[in-house]
């Protein structure tokens, strides 16, 4: 997937290939999830305390959760104590997955409102540790008091027909109590039914460094790095590298993320292949598995220091291994490694530990040229930036490119108002369930361009719809037709600019019959995600005349989420 996103030039394909490596991401957690709780069974889940920054790893948590939590139109919130001390000792990966737990369990249950997540300090008065205070606060679905309990039980999850769809296997919370008591912590829960929870760990950390980490969402924002696609940091065609590991996947990827730098890449799948190949070669680097059979990296290593004749004796040798844990550097290099890197491999840290230990006469730097990216001229106009009523940038996180942005942009300012004309209809009809339908919609093309405060409102009055709740309906209705109303005014120059279709790539009738016919297996499997993907196809084209007007209705069903309307199309 890396290599996908480093050298796909589709933004369709690039789409492709983050979402693999998001859902590789939850299984991998799932995976972890089992492993700890299994080591807990066997008493074999250790504290490892090392000295860590609480920036670095409370900058990784927001990284990690704030997508996942806003994408569903909840705000997310951060809180951090400026008087926190920047340097502090304990198990920060444990401290991690304690926080992660409780942030990911708050993103899961809440569909609206918000989930706040703040972190407080209670100090010793010999200034020498501090309790660290860990609150995460949602407006979510809420614990029965009967059933907290049942939050550390393994493999059983609360209200379970309530909450079948959502994803889990009920581990998080038996781990986190059990990471907490293994840590002397404490967990303490506050819920309500129906309206939320608060998750309170305390967890003491012994200080290192006291400077406070002062203001943290302006450090965030400073360090935040918005993707682009890959360029290399450097090119070395002198430097040789050896890249020693038993599984050929694993030094296929490791070669590729590497291939542009230019380096002279030499593999091994053995520990004994490695040190017939560092007798006769001098290498700059060798990468050398943990995990191998018959003999591992440890053996292996020692062996090649023992080799006085070895040209590589003093050739940096950095550990390639999955044991990525809190103080694992550390264990590495008393056994003799220079240094260590966890797989699977971070692209980045890969080159940034090359260039550390590369002599510098091997390396030719590259500049990445920033301001071009910055000067690049986008698509979207400058207006938009400054309408208050949305996230810009949520709005852009959803989607590949500007262009693709601005195009949704300009359906919601087309289709909006006539979504509010047949809700303002509706109502009046009293149709509660197409009205509920129609704010579903509204809900879902709100969100998708950042109109987050929308959204809420929609999701709020779509919950009301559902129950026929005719009194909140009614307080709120008004404020979402004057809120879409409003934006749509404040978005109108971009449904002005509508494309000709002179302007289209022309489609031939070849092309447009074989996507009708995959539209049609889409729609019979309920494949409503492909069904949209061929859709916008014979949008983004200029199609032959006999096909225009129906293009135009499926477009049209499309935008209003009207899969029945398509599938009712195609039979036409």
């Amino acid at each position: 997937n890396e290599m996908i996103l480093r050298e796909a030039d589709n933004d369709q394909i690039r789409t492709y290939a983050k979402n693999a490596r998001v859902s590789s991401a939850v299984l991998l957690n799932i995976v972890n999830d089992i492993l700890d709780f299994s080591k807990i069974e066997a008493g074999m889940l250790n504290i490892v305390e090392v000295d860590y920054d609480s920036a670095v790893v409370l900058n990784d948590i927001v990284n990690m959760i704030r997508s996942r939590i806003e994408e569903k139109g909840v705000a997310f919130h951060v809180k951090v104590d400026p008087q926190l001390p920047l340097i502090l000792h304990g198990d920060e990966i444990r401290l991690k997955q304690i926080i992660m737990n409780l942030l990911s369990n708050a993103a899961k249950y809440t569909e609206k409102g918000s989930v706040t997540f703040t972190v407080r300090t209670d100090r010793d008065p010999d200034n020498k540790s501090i309790v660290l205070i860990i609150s995460v606060k949602d407006t979510g679905i809420g614990i029965k008091e009967d059933e907290i309990d049942k939050l550390f039980n393994a493999f059983e999850r609360i209200d379970e027909k309530r909450n079948r769809t959502i994803a889990g296997i009920g581990l998080g919370m038996n781990i986190t109590k059990n990471l907490l008591d293994l840590m002397g912590g404490d967990l303490d829960i506050r819920s309500v039914y129906g309206e939320g929870s608060e998750f309170i760990a305390s967890i003491r950390q012994t200080i290192v460094k006291d400077e406070p980490i002062g203001d943290f969402e302006s450090r965030f924002n400073s360090a935040v790095v918005k993707g682009k696609i890959y360029q290399e940091k450097f090119i070395a065609p002198n430097a040789k590298l050896l890249i020693v590991d038993d599984t050929q996947m694993n030094l296929t990827v490791a070669v590729n993320l590497l291939k542009n730098t230019q380096m002279q890449i030499d593999t091994a799948e053995s520990g004994q292949a490695c040190l017939n190949m560092t007798r006769n070669k001098k290498y700059d680097i060798i990468f050398l598995d943990h995990r191998m059979p018959e003999k591992d990296g440890i053996e292996t290593l020692h062996e090649l220091k023992e080799m006085t004749d070895n040209p590589n004796l003093k050739t940096p040798v950095v550990c390639l291994t999955a044991n990525a844990i809190s103080g694992a550097r550390q264990e590495y290099i008393n056994a003799g490694f220079d240094d260590y890197l966890p797989k699977p491999i971070d692209p980045e840290k890969f080159e940034e530990m090359i260039l550390h230990y590369l002599p510098s006469v091997l390396v030719q730097k590259i500049m990445v040229e920033e301001e071009d990216e910055n000067n690049k001229v986008s698509c979207i106009p400058d207006f938009v930036h400054d309408i208050e009523e949305i996230n810009f940038e949520n709005g852009r996180s959803h989607f590949p490119s500007d262009e693709m942005y601005l195009d949704v942009m300009k359906t919601y300012a087309e289709n909006a108002p006539e979504y509010i004309e047949q809700i303002e209809t509706m109502w009046g009809a009293h149709d509660i369930r197409n009205l509920t339908i129609k704010v579903h919609a509204l809900k879902s093309t709100s969100r998708s361009i950042g109109a987050l405060e929308i959204g809420e409102l929609a999701q709020t009055l779509e919950t009301a719809g559902h129950k026929e709740d005719m009194a909140s309906l009614e307080n709120g209705l008004y404020d979402l037709v004057e809120m879409v109303r409003t934006l749509v005014e404040k978005l109108a120059p971009l449904a002005d600019e509508k494309p000709s279709d002179a302007d289209l790539p022309p489609m031939a009738q070849e092309e447009v019959e074989k996507l009708y016919a995959q539209l049609k297996e889409n729609l019979d499997a309920f494949d409503f995600e492909s069904a949209e993907k061929v859709v916008t196809e014979l949008s983004s084209h200029s199609v032959p005349e006999s096909y225009k007007e129906r293009c135009s209705k499926l477009k049209k069903a499309l935008d209003d989420f009207d899969y029945e309307a398509m599938m009712d199309i195609m039979e036409e």
